[in-house]
């Protein structure tokens, strides 16, 4: 009698949306999304390290702003207190086992249309640069006066073409610095970009996310890029994150000083963490998995169980959990009202299912209390579904809901179906 409740609900729920199924675009497996969730620098894998060491030739075009990245990656080789060192020595040639990344590749910054194209072309055409394979432009502050359209012309468009003309490099788009100054802007063409790029599965190192938040993750919405905050939109000074957080801290074991133009040296301390990260992502690390499964294939004539693993991390212990899921993929993602949070699956009548019928048997423990590890153990278990269902994906991530805004989601995962 259960397995045939069981058939009866996957049957004719999932007929419902065959149509929406069919229609969904693919997720690019490309896409990389590095902010300031990518900062603990633990978290990444040496053996990742060394393969991007290995594997990769990077060009940096930039000006002031973006040389954050470069000169926290030059202090973090000396931050030997702390978890830095040699491992993450960096040259143009990436002699002496060192990263190579050509820094001041290209002049200018991709705020100077159409110079920093024509700059790109020149550096990719010459013959010595031929084992470049990522290109990477920052900001300085052009963004900030820039139209909707202007990013579209300037911008985005230009970097896809790139993208085609140049297939076996990968190219790094970036947010613009922080800009209290001209906030309502400078956030609308950074949230521009991010939303290309998570609809189209670019990938992004998003400068001002980073800048936006403590390595606690206390978030400061009216920031500056040298690290200021207000309480409000007029001019009501607060204080200096960075500073308040390198007084209550220990400096050569818990942060590191180094130059960081326009900014304190936490920040491009941060921004060096992000860049390994992105370095690792590129090389080909998945990046945190807080999500798995031991299944990833059902069969439509058969079905199947999936037995998933939540693991937010012991200080998450006891918090709320949604385990969710969608048949229309992840991008753009849906983005939770008043948080920064977005999570990475595209909200459909399948996520509202789920949301219905969480803990039925269909779907089991969807819904719960983390343990005192910050862990948890969902399952899926389906009947036979419509053949049509074969070759396409169901995504799924968890969302922590009891802190108001969001401020947790997890990686999606993938579960397949097949004949």
């Amino acid at each position: 009698m259960k397995r045939s409740l069981k058939t009866r609900y996957s049957i004719l729920t999932f007929l419902t949306f065959i149509p929406l199924l069919l229609a969904a675009s693919s997720f690019s497996g490309s896409q990389i999304i590095v902010d300031h969730d990518c900062t603990k620098l633990t978290q990444v894998p040496e053996t990742w390290i060394t393969q991007a060491k290995s594997n990769l030739h990077i060009a940096y075009g930039h000006t002031s702003h973006g040389s954050q990245l470069t000169t926290g990656m030059t202090g973090l080789v000396g931050f030997t207190g702390g978890y830095g060192g040699s491992q993450f020595a960096w040259n143009n040639g990436g002699t002496g086992g060192g990263l190579d990344l050509h820094d001041y590749a290209m002049d200018g910054d991709c705020g100077y249309y159409p110079q920093w194209v024509n700059n790109t072309r020149t550096y990719l055409n010459t013959p010595a640069n031929s084992d470049v394979n990522v290109i990477i432009w920052s900001w300085c502050g052009q963004h900030a006066g820039y139209t909707q359209q202007q990013m579209i012309d300037q911008y985005l468009a230009p970097m896809a073409q790139l993208e085609l003309d140049y297939p076996g490099v990968r190219f790094v788009y970036m947010t613009g610095h922080l800009d209290y100054a001209q906030r309502t802007n400078t956030s609308a063409r950074n949230q521009q970009i991010r939303d290309y790029c998570r609809t189209n599965g670019k990938i992004l190192y998003d400068f001002a996310d980073i800048e936006s938040y403590d390595p606690d993750g206390m978030y400061y919405p009216y920031a500056t890029d040298g690290c200021d905050y207000y309480s409000d939109e007029v001019y009501t000074y607060v204080g200096n994150w960075a500073d308040n957080w390198q007084n209550s801290h220990v400096k050569d074991v818990e942060w590191y000083e180094c130059s960081s133009a326009h900014s304190k040296s936490l920040n491009a301390n941060l921004k060096a963490y992000a860049a390994w990260w992105l370095w690792a992502r590129l090389a080909g690390w998945e990046g945190l998995t807080a999500l798995t499964r031991d299944n990833s294939l059902l069969s439509t004539q058969s079905g199947g169980t999936v037995n998933f693993t939540l693991d937010a991390g012991a200080t998450r212990a006891g918090r709320s959990f949604f385990l969710l899921g969608s048949l229309s993929g992840t991008s753009p993602g849906y983005p939770f009202p008043g948080s920064q949070a977005i999570l990475p699956l595209n909200r459909d009548n399948c996520t509202d299912m789920i949301v219905a019928l969480a803990n039925h048997s269909l779907f089991k423990n969807f819904m719960g209390t983390l343990d005192g590890q910050g862990e948890a153990t969902a399952i899926l278990d389906l009947g036979p579904v419509h053949s049509a269902f074969a070759g396409y994906s169901m995504h799924f991530a968890f969302v922590l809901y009891d802190y108001q805004p969001i401020d947790y989601v997890s990686n999606p995962i993938s579960v397949k179906f097949v004949p």
